[in-house]
């Protein structure tokens, strides 16, 4: 079952601090997994295949030039999904009470919440691969139209090079090669023809953000809500796309999940 978790976190001590924590982050995450279980951590680091996992940059902070000042008066949030039940296992463990703080960067951060519950937070949720795939189980209808919003920079990495454009076959082939690796159920590799050949985008609101590299070189990607239309109704196509736009919340899209970027999610019709 991927579980999409929401920490909120305070720093032990006022500080400047980068602004970019998403690889601090995924540090971090990967010391709690490497508490309870080493192997599965180090495979999770070595493995160069999709990850079962995405980590946020810490959430809510405001930079100016490349850093942030934070202050223990002040809560931040953290995001961390999950994909494999060997992970949600783990992750149960997580409570506030029996975390040490998380060191992002040097600087100590008291866990004060976890929540997976969507009430507390929009970003917060848990979903049976079973569930998000029940259209396609149960031969039923699916929506035709879907909106992403894209709260942190979307990039994909094609012939060597950047697309901050979340194109359809680009933003459904990732999501379909995640949930190919991880979920009980595979979908079809057509799918992302589908998507590449009765799918398009309909309407976008989208705008160019640079995050700096491990190396200090920018990294451009896109933020902002894009709706994609399906020009196409064939049932069967419209129920696994409509299971991939269910797993965004979970999966991330594109890119350098791991360390902040792709943080997308189907937004609901009163929504967008």
């Amino acid at each position: 079952m991927p579980v999409s978790l929401v920490f909120t976190i305070r720093p032990l001590a006022a500080a400047q601090t980068p602004a970019s924590l998403g690889r601090a982050a995924h540090a971090a995450v990967l010391r709690l997994i490497n508490d309870a279980n080493p192997a599965l951590a180090a495979q999770i680091h070595d493995d160069d295949g999709p990850k079962p996992l995405t980590v946020s940059n810490v959430i809510g902070l405001e930079a100016r030039n490349h850093t942030a000042h934070v202050h223990p008066d002040r809560w931040l949030r953290l995001r961390v999904t999950l994909l494999t039940p060997a992970l949600e296992a783990i992750a149960a463990t997580w409570r506030p009470d029996a975390l040490a703080p998380l060191d992002l960067d040097g600087l100590l951060w008291r866990v004060e919440a976890v929540t997976a519950n969507p009430v507390d937070d929009p970003w917060a949720g848990s979903a049976a691969y079973e569930k998000l795939a029940s259209a396609v189980i149960n031969r039923s209808a699916a929506p035709s139209r879907w909106t992403f919003e894209f709260a942190t920079p979307v990039t994909f990495r094609q012939r060597g090079l950047n697309q901050p454009l979340p194109l359809p076959a680009l933003t459904f082939g990732s999501l379909l090669e995640r949930w190919n690796a991880f979920a009980p159920i595979a979908f079809p590799d057509e799918v992302r023809r589908f998507a590449e050949e009765c799918i398009a985008v309909s309407r976008f609101d989208l705008r160019s953000r640079s995050e700096p590299t491990k190396g200090g070189i920018p990294q451009i990607g896109a933020v902002g809500r894009v709706t994609y239309a399906a020009v196409n109704r064939d049932r069967y196509w419209l129920a696994c796309i409509d299971a991939l736009a269910r797993f965004a919340l979970f999966g991330g899209i594109g890119a350098s999940t791991t360390r902040g970027y792709g943080q997308a999610r189907l937004l609901d019709e009163g929504d967008r």
